[in-house]
């Protein structure tokens, strides 16, 4: 036991990376030997998948614990940071869902518009929340981003941070779930370009990830959407999203480099 504690204190990164995996597996695991496991909408699947989706915050307050700062961390990771221009990038998948709505009704596609009711967002906003963002933004974010940031800079951490994101979601693909239908690739651009906004915001929130968790519950709530609009299947608009998604971010990351000419500064785990 001495040991492992040894090796998390010591190899912070490698030891998230290896906890979170080793978690998420053994859910996925059981997800095929439980009977009704492979959705969260069962009593028996709900469980699994939390463990799942929440493997990357608790594989950090494992590391928090054995570094004895874990309050301190969560404090830092859920106070409020003075306001900056660049959270309100947390809105960017709104806008471009509705960029790609307008564009498809302008061309007379067929979009449900009925379909939608507005009895619908508080169980949209709580179930993205805590199937998502809230399970997973403490690991990525408040941890494995600043620690790598602080070796090798803010982008090549964003975009660590967004492979290991997007190659730890694979499994789902071995599964009949939402992600299964989209392609890939499109997902793992998606989510790297993803983690480069969620990158930035970081930069200009003082350690806070509140700012972070609203982007990838927007990101999460604007697919849930077109889902239930029934105007593209998942693939379909997650491939159409790069189409805005990569020259957004490559336009912002010049900006971004111009204004804080790589003086950010991070606090590290």
């Amino acid at each position: 036991m001495e040991k492992f504690h040894c090796f998390l204190t010591q190899n912070s990164i490698v030891g998230f990376v290896v906890l979170t995996f080793v978690i998420s597996t053994v859910s996925f695991v059981l997800m095929f030997m439980v009977p009704g496991a492979q959705t969260p909408e069962s009593k028996s699947g709900l469980p699994v998948w939390l463990i799942a989706i929440w493997s990357p915050n608790i594989a950090v307050v494992i590391i928090w614990l054995a570094k004895k700062n874990l309050i301190e961390k969560i404090q830092l990771a859920f106070s409020i940071p003075p306001f900056s221009w660049w959270m309100l990038l947390a809105f960017i998948p709104f806008l471009i869902a509705a960029i790609i709505l307008i564009s498809e009704n302008i061309k007379g596609n067929v979009i449900e518009w009925s379909n939608f009711k507005m009895s619908y967002i508080l169980p949209l906003l709580l179930i993205n929340l805590f199937m998502g963002p809230l399970g997973e933004e403490l690991g990525w974010r408040a941890f494995l981003y600043p620690s790598l940031t602080t070796k090798y800079g803010w982008m090549a951490g964003a975009l660590v941070v967004g492979a290991i994101w997007a190659i730890w979601h694979a499994p789902l693909w071995a599964i009949d779930s939402p992600q299964s239908k989209i392609p890939f690739w499109a997902f793992f651009l998606n989510v790297v370009f993803l983690s480069m906004l969620m990158g930035m915001i970081y930069n200009h929130s003082q350690g806070s990830i509140i700012a972070v968790v609203l982007l990838h519950l927007t990101f999460n709530v604007s697919l849930g959407v077109i889902d239930i609009l029934d105007s593209h299947q998942p693939g379909e608009f997650v491939i159409k999203s790069l189409y805005f998604y990569v020259p957004t971010v490559l336009i912002l990351s010049g900006i971004h480099e111009v204004i804080t000419t790589n003086k950010c500064t991070f606090e590290v785990s």
